[in-house]
């Protein structure tokens, strides 16, 4: 037997049902942008501009979702399971696993259906929910009919893998040879990695020198347009537009900056999560790490290169004549 297995969610399903809701919220936020725009200045503007924003950062957390659900794995060694999920990366000594199964076996046990997280949806069963007996689930899952609860020491993990009989029969087989060297029980959530971030200096003021820039960009427009009569948006533009046009550009802008920022966390993430691995990683491995840490930077130093060219663009619409 392989001592090293991977195992992989169902992703079909979730890949194309949270495809579709990314692309009905963007198409929201830009059909609310575009109303916003040929609105005059007052309440129904701001009501556009509002539901513009709450669509665009729906988007953003459906894209987080996505690109969570197309990079999650499972990995089962001799020494124990590790789970990677988002930001989120879960290391379960094969010591500590009490027993495995399928979640149609459970139910039968239990003559109940297992709650489920609230939110969730096809793709993404995200959460935490507690039996009447008080047994915490722990849900990192895809797919609510290839379900397996792994019962540990403290919780119980509730995952999907693509092939469930495959991945009960070998984690079985695991717990019957034993361990070798035991890993220590480890976890990395999100807020441990906004806790990375604070702590690294170049990231902490990449990501909010980012943040002040995108937002300066939307308060100073929004105190320019009142004063203007027209904009011109192209270098050959014949015909002006409406001064509240402007809009579009720090909105862009703040578009690209949660972009940048959520791949910008994959990345550090996936660089500072070999730190904390199971064995030490080799020294190739850390030069791979740092790579990852890298792009992040450059992620997050492209938001504000791109902020500053917003800044002449803005300018140079709105002081051409």
């Amino acid at each position: 037997m392989e001592q090293k297995i991977s195992f992989t969610p169902v992703r079909r399903g979730g890949l194309i049902f949270l495809g579709f809701i990314i692309l009905l919220f963007l198409a929201g936020g830009g059909l609310s942008f575009y109303r916003m725009l040929r609105s005059p200045i007052g309440g129904v503007f701001f009501i556009y501009l509002v539901l513009g924003l709450i669509a665009i950062v729906i988007s953003a957390w459906t894209i987080y979702r996505w690109l969570g659900l197309r990079g999650a794995y499972y990995v089962l060694e001799r020494n124990g399971i590790r789970i990677h999920w988002g930001l989120r990366m879960e290391e379960i000594p094969i010591n500590s696993v009490r027993w495995v199964r399928p979640v149609q076996e459970v139910q039968q046990i239990i003559r109940n259906r297992l709650p489920l997280p609230f939110a969730q949806m096809p793709g993404a069963i995200i959460g935490q929910r507690r039996l009447a007996d008080g047994t915490l689930l722990d849900y990192l899952a895809s797919d609510t009919r290839h379900m397996v609860l792994i019962a540990t020491d403290e919780r119980v993990f509730v995952i999907s893998p693509s092939k469930q009989q495959e991945f009960i029969y070998t984690l079985q087989r695991l717990m019957e040879l034993g361990s070798l060297a035991p890993w220590k029980r480890r976890s990395q959530y999100p807020t441990i990695l906004i806790s990375q971030i604070w702590q690294d200096r170049l990231a902490r003021w990449l990501l909010l020198v980012g943040l002040l820039f995108s937002l300066g960009l939307l308060a100073w427009v929004s105190w320019i347009i009142p004063g203007l009569q027209e904009v011109y948006l192209t270098f050959y533009a014949e015909e002006p537009s409406p001064p509240t046009y402007l809009l579009l550009l720090p909105l862009l802008n703040g578009f690209f900056y949660i972009l940048d920022a959520l791949f910008g966390l994959f990345f550090f993430r996936r660089g500072h999560a070999a730190e904390i691995l199971s064995p030490p990683i080799a020294s190739v491995e850390k030069a791979s790490a740092d790579v990852d840490i890298l792009y992040a930077y450059l992620l997050w130093g492209a938001s504000l290169i791109t902020s500053i060219l917003f800044y002449f663009a803005i300018t140079f619409a709105s002081y051409v004549e």
